[in-house]
């Protein structure tokens, strides 16, 4: 019997060096300065931003060309599919493993509380039994 194994689709490389920041981010900042009135000098510090990337930012946040991750636009159907696909096998594996230990966590507490029966000194309607036998 044969194991079929899907072959993962090839991804389009990207042209050029990716951006350090999310297009949201990007869109954040541009929103304090321009709408709240933030300076550059003060984003740049507060962000941990360069005043000349800020400024880029807010040109093109007021033109409304700040576009959208590289990554996100050239993805094809079949590379989501499978990325998806990926995504549900390891969520299956780990709820697998949490179920596992749910377990033995179970067996363990029950092995506990039946050890601590044995050896409990208080007699109590459950262990009642337990100290008759002994004291005959």
């Amino acid at each position: 019997m044969e194991v079929f194994t899907k072959v993962k689709p090839r991804e389009k490389k990207i042209i050029g060096r990716q951006p350090k920041w999310t297009t949201e981010y990007m869109n954040m900042v541009s929103q304090k300065v321009v709408d709240e009135g933030m300076t550059f000098r003060v984003a740049a510090k507060t962000f941990g931003v360069s005043t000349g990337a800020i400024n880029q930012w807010v040109k093109k946040y007021k033109k409304g060309t700040l576009v959208q991750n590289n990554a996100d636009k050239e993805q094809t159907p079949d590379l989501k599919i499978y990325r998806l696909e990926e995504q549900v096998k390891d969520l299956k594996t780990e709820i697998g493993d949490l179920y596992l230990q749910n377990q033995m966590l179970k067996k363990a507490l029950f092995h506990s509380q039946l050890k601590k029966k044995e050896n409990s000194s208080v007699i109590t309607s459950e262990n009642l039994a337990q100290f008759q036998k002994a004291a005959k």
